[in-house]
């Protein structure tokens, strides 16, 4: 039962290391997403593909298919640090990590 508690606990922890903006219209009719990934999720290629994937589901809402008109990619680097101590020892640890965003400005065919 634990095994299984852990791995759903895992799998919530994953899917919810990408977020993005949602789909904002642009005057020229044009459209825009920003996404954000974790290490976990690929970092900027996986913001990449999340927003993309955003981007695709929304143009076929309105029975279309995206067509992506430029993108802009940066790497986000995060850096996290931890230790314990206790009676018999103590351990620090820690690491830096590329996360990622990604702006697609797209078109609905």
């Amino acid at each position: 039962m634990l095994r299984i508690s852990l791995l759903i606990a895992v799998s919530f922890g994953l899917a919810a290391c990408a977020t993005s903006s949602g789909v904002m219209e642009m005057a020229d009719g044009t459209y825009i997403i920003s996404a954000r990934a974790a290490p976990a999720r690929g970092g900027t290629a996986g913001a990449n593909a999340y927003a993309y994937q955003e981007a695709k589901e929304f143009c076929a809402k309105k029975g279309g298919n995206a067509a992506v008109i430029d993108t802009q990619e940066r790497d986000v680097y995060q850096s996290a640090a931890g230790g314990s101590w206790s009676r018999s020892g103590g351990s620090v640890g820690g690491g830096t990590f590329a996360a990622g965003n990604a702006t697609i400005r797209f078109i609905c065919k």
